[in-house]
This record gives structure tokens, sequence and C-alpha cells, in this order.
């Protein structure tokens, strides 16, 4: 073993590898991109270090164990390759890096121990923070304040060091000493912060995050939100508490490699049984049945909501149109209920999942934290940007419960990122936009507790229309009491506590769920057929001719013509399918309509009208809402003064509005600033 160290020449052996490494065709996998360097102007070549691994199993050990040197010398031996193929570059360039990827000491940010200081890892987390980049000194040139001689420090670690002592024999002064910057050595330095991914994180614990600094080449790779895989080596240094020093150490790492990663489904292996099985499912006639009813099984009915919120989780495909604009293929979701009819219970399964599912409550949640903060980073004094909820969530789904118990100014700060899919922040100096291509689930409850079938979603939800109308999809949930459900319901539950929950209906394990989900979403892009845009043609004109009447309320609006294209994409999808077809269409139709039948038809007359949603009242409340606002003005012109509220309700009621409606308008009216009340029981104009 001694003579076998004695002649290990690892530079040798990196060189023999850049050369000499073959994929299984034959073919030499790094002389062509080692090649390629000098015309791209890269400074870097990525290994993969399974190649390294089949290639000379000893080296890529000692690369594990002996980072530090090996690292040095890879690069170094990398530097002799390149001047085969251009001496010049390589010798002009002042920084080399062999870097690697798919290291396979893969080690879960929770598992991070003090036996893994000074070697080779990998780890993986979504990147929260991100430092700006600034110029990190190595190499110091000083210069002697008394005999001008120029001193060459290396910087250790990253810490200023200036010369103890003049080494001229003639001076030997302790200082002053002046950095020439001009000479000096520079390069590129920012430190991240990533932190577990949601489905790493166990139940109830907090998420571990880990410090991570980029030189060179490796700064501004990614940002906030990006899923990332960080080879590097991992540091310790001592913690400070104030001006005492502590004998216990923090960890960060210096990165060699990044990958940002396909966020969705980077932690789910699909092997080739699973595939066969995904097909297999596919090709099943009953296959939306089947995914449908392994959604949360131990909640009893509610198939439309179940149905919707499964096509939600596939997914239709975003567009980017040749002018720039983009659509997106995500759909939100609204459920509003009375209690106890299982909304939280169905969010909680879905955030579980989805691959990146993310669950939160309305109250405990603020504006920050969903979208992003701007955070004061105590070390470099500078300030930084951290990734929300929403933006950590990006290409999965936020689910919001309690929605209707979020303060109004942090419910406004989802708006952009329900509509556009990112995020924009400008606070303290930093101006950013953030990727948040998330679906939201929402859950609220009735103002009063109950549901009155009597008002608008509006009205019941005290929610702000503009958020209302940003969801494709809005269901009640209403628990009224029926015998025949009552009992169905009364038995499931009871089926579940007396088997423990054992005995559930066969449906698909959540796990195989999980992968069916990704691999439709990131192998299917089905585009609407002819028939299916007949059909939605079809139902769209048909809805909007009701409305060309005289005074009619408007029933849908393109909005609503987005979101049946959105879902039925997603139908398509579901199965596999390229094509989206009439079948899909029409079974869509009919979800978008169940929600419009709830939520978007005029209490009073029956009639599609979107404007419950839009605009929180009907065009019939509208209109008599108008003709409050005119006894008032008439009265103000006959009185020539403030008119009693008494009188206006009188009149009102003689021409036939309800007497509720009318003390209710009167408060918006006041609320929206068009009447006031310059004493008690009178209002006047504004």
């Amino acid at each position: 073993m001694e003579d076998f160290e004695f002649n290990f020449d690892p530079e040798e052996r990196f060189v023999n590898f850049l050369k000499m490494c073959r994929d299984e065709r034959g073919e030499y996998i790094y002389r062509n991109k080692i090649a390629k360097l000098p015309t791209s102007g890269e400074i870097s070549l990525y290994v993969d270090f399974d190649d390294l691994l089949r290639f000379d199993p000893e080296l890529a050990r000692k690369t594990i164990s002996e980072p530090d040197s090996m690292l040095r010398v890879g690069s170094s031996a990398l530097r002799e390759v390149l001047k085969i193929h251009d001496e010049e570059y390589a010798e002009n360039t002042a920084n080399l890096h062999l870097r690697f990827r798919n290291v396979e000491t893969y080690v879960p940010l929770r598992q991070i121990r003090a036996n893994h200081i000074g070697k080779l890892i990998r780890v993986e987390g979504i990147l929260m923070r991100a430092s700006q980049v600034k110029p990190l000194l190595v190499n110091g040139v000083f210069q002697c304040g008394h005999c001008g001689e120029k001193i060459r420090i290396p910087q250790e670690e990253g810490r200023y060091t200036p010369p103890m002592v003049c080494p001229n024999p003639a001076c030997r002064k302790k200082g002053p000493f002046k950095l020439i910057i001009e000479e000096s050595e520079f390069i590129d330095w920012q430190k991240i912060r990533i932190q577990e991914t949601p489905d790493e994180l166990p139940p109830g614990q907090m998420p571990r995050s880990l410090d991570v600094i980029f030189t060179d080449d490796l700064v501004d790779t990614c940002r906030p939100g990006d899923l990332v895989r960080i080879v590097g080596i991992l540091r310790s240094a001592p913690d400070f508490t104030g001006a005492r020093k502590l004998a216990t150490f923090h960890v960060f790492i210096e990165a060699n490699g990044v990958d940002v990663s396909e966020k969705e489904f980077e932690h789910l292996q699909i092997s080739e049984e699973d595939e066969k099985q995904i097909i297999e499912l596919s090709k099943d006639p009953f296959v939306h049945t089947k995914i449908t009813q392994s959604l949360a099984p131990s909640i009893h009915g509610n198939e439309k909501i179940k149905e919707a919120v499964t096509l939600m989780l596939f997914g239709g495909v975003p567009k980017v149109l040749p002018d720039g604009t983009k659509i997106r293929g995500k759909s939100n979701i609204l459920l509003v209920g009375d209690p106890g009819t299982g909304k939280s219970q169905l969010l909680k399964y879905v955030a579980t999942l989805a691959t990146r599912g993310l669950y939160t409550s309305g109250k405990g949640t603020s504006a920050a934290g969903l979208t992003a903060a701007v955070v004061h980073d105590s070390e470099t004094g500078a300030m930084t940007l951290e990734a929300g909820a929403l933006v950590l969530a990006d290409q999965g789904v936020a689910c919001i419960d309690e929605f209707d118990k979020m303060e109004a100014s942090d419910r406004s700060a989802i708006h952009e990122a329900m509509e556009q899919h990112t995020v924009s922040i400008a606070k303290a100096g930093i101006v950013a936009t953030l990727n948040a291509r998330t679906s939201i689930l929402a859950a609220a409850n009735p103002i009063m507790g109950r549901y009155n079938p009597n008002l608008t979603v509006a009205e019941n939800l005290k929610l702000p229309v503009t958020i209302l109308s940003r969801f494709d999809l809005i269901f009640i949930m209403i628990d009224k009491p029926d015998t025949k459900k009552d009992r169905e319901l009364a038995r499931h539950i009871l089926g579940l506590h007396k088997t423990k929950g054992k005995e559930l209906p066969p449906v698909l394990p959540p796990e195989f769920l999980r992968k069916y989900i990704a691999y439709a979403t990131k192998n299917v892009k089905p585009v609407i057929s002819a028939e299916a845009a007949e059909e939605i043609e079809n139902f769209y004109i048909k809805m909007r001719s009701s409305g060309e009447a005289e005074g009619s309320p408007v029933p849908i609006t393109a909005r609503q013509l987005e979101a049946v294209i959105r879902l039925a994409e997603a139908r398509a999808r579901m199965a596999l399918r390229d094509e989206v077809t009439r079948e899909d269409a029409r079974a869509v139709i009919d979800l978008v309509t169940e929600s419009l039948k709830a939520v978007g038809i005029d209490p009073e007359t029956g009639q599609f009208d979107i404007d419950t949603i839009y605009t929180g009242r009907s065009k019939s409340q509208r209109d008599k809402t108008q003709q409050i606002v005119e006894i008032i003005e008439q009265l103000q012109l006959e009185l020539d003064g403030p008119v009693p509220v008494d009188q206006i309700i009188d009149k009102a009621v003689n021409e036939g509005i309800d007497k509720e409606f009318v003390i209710r308008s009167i408060d918006q009216l006041k609320l929206d600033g068009m009447f006031y009340e310059p004493r008690p029981g009178y209002i006047s104009k504004a």
C-alpha cells in the first residue's frame, strides 16, 4: 500500500481521466468540452462524478476525502489538457476550475455533522436569499509607508491580512501598509442561503438552512426560489457573541459546482416499473374517476370539488406568445363553506400530495412571509432578499387555509402572484421580480359562520372582488341537513373509526399518485383539438348571448374562457393524451357551470351574472342601488339640505325595494364616499 501511495500522482491521473474517459458509445466525453472552452470564454469544466468513479475509483475516493488538494490538482490538470488545444488561452486565464456534479456523498441539511467538515459533499435545497456580488481579495499587494517596499500576501480563508512587518532588512517597520488595489488580485464573491425543501421537512419541525459561498463564475447562477444542487467543501468558522469568542463553530459550504434543478419533480425517482404502471393506468377508460377518488379518500363526497382540485394538480400548459406575453397554465381554486365540511383536511392532503406543496393558515401569514422579505445581513451589512412561501412553492401548490382571516394588506400581496405568477418587490433599494408559478388552493369561512344563499359570494365572504375574480373556480360547501346523505356520511366516519382507517375504498397510493402527476406534467403537453375548440367556443357564445338583451347582466367573460381551456388541458394530461378531446371539453364545461351556478348567479333573478364575483353586486342590485341614489338626490333637492334616513327607507320600500337592502346600500354608499352623515340619522351627498 505504501508503494502505491508513493507512486500516486493525482495530476497525472486527472490528465489521463480528462483525455481518455469515454461514454458507452466509445466517444470521448471531456476532450471536446475542453476544446470548446476558449471559444465560449468559459473557465470551468463540469465533470460528472460517476464518470470519475467508473474510470478511477481510487482518485474519486481521494477527491471526496481530500478535496482541497485534489480540486487544486484537478484544475491544474485541466490547464495542462487545455494547453494541447489552446496554449495561449490556458496561459492567460488566471483561474480555471474543475467542477463536479452528482457527487455520491449526498447529505440532507438536517444530517450535516462534524465528521463532514473538510469533505466534498452534495447538498440540495431551495435558495432563500442571495447577497449582492462583491470582489473578494485573494492576493493583496501592500506598500510600506516608510520605504515603499511592495509585499504580496495571499489572503487565507477570505480574511483581510496585511503584513505584520516590512520584509525590507533596512526598514523592518510595522507599518503603515497601503493596499495597492490596481496590482492586487480579486475574484467575484457571493453568499447565498439554502433551506430544506418542504417535502424533506419533518412534520412540526423548523426548516434548517445553510450558508453557501459562491466564487468566480458561480455567482449569480441562481436566484431566490430556485431548487439548487450544490457540490462543495464543508467549512467551519468560530461563532462570535459580542466580544466573547465561543468554542462552538458554525458550518458553511464553499461551493465547487451548482446545478439549478427542475423544480417540480426533482426528488421523485420514476423507475421503469413505475412508468409501466403509469402508462397502464392512463389507458384505463375510468382513469379520471380513479385518480379523483384517490384524492383525500377519507373525506366523504364532494366529488366535483375533488375533480377540480385534481385538475389543478395536473395543471394546463403555460404559453409565451410571440410578443412576450405569458399565459398562465396554473389554476386557482377557492373553497367557501360552513364549518365541518372538510376544507382544511382537503387542503392538508393536497399539500402533502403536491411535489412542492406548502400549507399555511390565515392569521399566521404575513405579506412578506407570502411573497418576499428584505432582510439585513448582520455579517456583510447589506440588505438581501429572502423568498417567501409563494416563491418557495414555485411550480407547486400553495394551500392557504382561513383565507378570510388574513389581514387585508397581506392578502393584497398575492394579487400579482395569482395572475402574473411573479412577485415584484421594491424595498430598501432592492427592486426585483421573482417567479411564483404557483397554483393557489384557498379555503374561507362565511362572515356570519353559515353561508347565506340569498347573498352574493362577495357579501358572504367580505373578500375584495379583486381577489375573487382571480380564482378560476369557486365552490360553496354548504352543510345542509339531508337524511340520506347524512346517513352515508355517518357510516363513512364510523367505518373509519372502527377500522382505524384501514378499510378505505381501493384507491391509488399517494406515492404512486405523486409519480403519476409528475410523469404527466413533465412529458405531456396537450393541444386543443378542433372538436374541443368548437365545444368550448359554443359554450362561450351561448353563455354570452344570454346577456345581449337590453338590461341583461354579463354572464361570463374571457377569464372563464381561459379557465375552461386550462382545465381541459389538465384533463387531457391526466389521461396522458397529447390532444384535448370533445369529452374533456364537455367535462370541464360541466365543472365550470357547476361553479358558476353556486357563485355567478344573481340570487334575485336566477340569471348568470359574473358581476356578483367581479364587482360584488349583481346587475339587479346595482340597478336598485342606483334607484336609492336617485331617491336621495331627489329628496335632497326637495328639502334643500340633509335627508332623514327614515324618509329614504320609507320611499324606497314604497317603490318595492327590500328594507334590509336599503339599509345595507346606504351604509355601503357612505363607505364608498358618495354620501356622508352630517348629523345622526341624516345623510347628504358628498
